[in-house]
Parts: structure tokens; C-alpha cells; sequence
């Protein structure tokens, strides 16, 4: 339409690596138009610079792992996210959001335990016929983990495969995520976080209750052992 505003300091900027850390929208928009329009760039820039770029609006963290060339960075960033809530206890869901930048500090702390963890959520991601999200499946594997490596994978594993389930509280907590999963009206997430730390209990203690239930209004949160 020709309503074009030129010098508005805003500069195109180009990484090290040649990918456009900004300006991605404006270019596309040439593009489309097939006008020509000068703009003020900037090269050699460092590609890190990308995680605090205009966070708040149009990019998400999963393009700043990305543009970081983070394996999995799809993903990654939303398991981390419900990993760092689930350990803030009653207070999760509470919680402030890591920004961008915050998230890819608390990746490159631990970039192989988060690769490990993604390669198994991916699984059971699959088996689990994607009844539950990546970032839940992946964050509660990561929280399990910090309490015991071993039984973590084992109750992923038979919560997700369904396969040589040892507990039956597994398969109560399985039906009921099944449940959710086709139901019209969902579970609330409180709800449902509950519901998956008080089956690890069980697990871990190795009882048998008859019924998985939680109320909202009236229960504690659960505390995982």
C-alpha cells in the first residue's frame, strides 16, 4: 500500500552464523510486496543475542533454542518449564514464566541430562498414544528423577507403555488420564498434577489404593517422595 516509513532505526539484524535474528517479518513483507526498501543493517551479530529479542511479543522460546541450533529445541523448552514448576511444590502453578534467556541458561547447565530426557519423552511420548503433552511427560521424568533416577523410568515406563505394569495405581492413574484425554469437559491442571504425584507415591511406598482421587477444594497438594 505504500505506507512504507524509512530510517526508523530499527536495523535488520544478521548473525554470525547468517541467520536473521530481526527483522524476519519485514523482509517476508518485501517479499510479498515485491517493493524495494532500504533499511539500516547490522552484521556479525551474536547469535545469543536472539533469546532477548522481542520476548514478549512474536518469538517463543522454542525458536531462541533453535536459532541457538539446540537439538530438540522444539520441545526442550516447555519440559524445562513444567520441570522447574513441579519443583517449586504448592507453589507451581503460581509460578513466574522463565523468560527466553533464563530458559537457555538452565538448559546449557545441564545439556545432556535435558537431551536424555527428551530421547525417552519422545518414547513414551509414542507409546502413550500422546495422551499426555511432551512437557508434562518430559518435566515429571526430570522431577522424578531428582528423587530417584531408576524408579522415575520405571513408572514413565509403565505409566506410558502400559506394558508389565507392576503397581496397579499405574493402571488407575492411566484409565483416568485416558479418561481426560476424550473427554469434552478436561481436568483442571491442579487436578491432574495431583493425581499423577500421588500415584508416584503409591508407587514408591508400594501400596494399593482402590481409588486415585483429589480434591481441589478441600486436599493438600501432594508432596513426592
Amino acid at each position: 500500500a505504500g505506507r512504507w516509513v524509512a530510517n526508523t532505526a530499527e536495523m535488520i539484524k544478521i548473525s554470525k552464523t547468517d541467520s536473521v535474528l530481526d527483522g524476519q517479518h519485514r523482509l517476508l513483507a518485501v517479499i510479498k510486496s515485491n517493493q524495494t526498501v532500504a533499511f539500516h543493517v547490522a552484521t556479525q551479530v551474536d547469535d545469543k543475542v536472539f533469546s532477548v529479542l522481542d520476548t514478549g511479543a512474536v518469538r517463543n522460546a522454542s525458536d531462541s533454542f533453535i536459532v541457538q541450533g539446540i537439538k530438540n529445541g522444539s520441545h526442550i523448552p516447555s519440559v524445562i518449564s513444567t520441570y522447574k514448576n513441579l519443583g517449586e511444590g504448592p507453589a507451581l502453578f503460581k509460578s513466574k514464566p522463565l523468560t527466553n534467556k533464563q530458559l537457555i541458561e538452565k538448559y546449557f547447565e545441564k545439556p545432556d541430562m535435558y537431551q536424555e530426557a527428551i530421547r525417552n519423552t519422545y518414547t513414551w511420548y509414542t507409546q502413550f498414544m500422546k495422551v499426555l503433552p511432551i512437557s508434562h511427560i518430559g518435566g515429571f521424568h526430570l522431577f522424578f528423577n531428582d528423587i530417584n533416577p531408576s524408579k522415575s523410568i520405571e513408572f514413565m515406563n509403565q505409566l506410558c507403555s502400559g506394558v508389565d505394569i507392576k503397581n496397579n495405581v499405574i493402571t488407575l492413574l492411566r484409565n483416568a488420564l485416558i479418561r481426560d484425554k476424550i473427554a469434552l469437559r478436561k481436568m483442571n491442571t491442579t487436578y491432574k498434577f495431583a493425581l499423577i504425584i500421588k500415584a508416584w507415591n503409591a508407587f514408591r511406598k508400594n501400596e494399593t489404593p482402590k481409588r486415585l482421587e483429589f480434591s481441589v477444594e478441600k486436599d493438600l497438594f501432594p508432596k513426592a517422595i
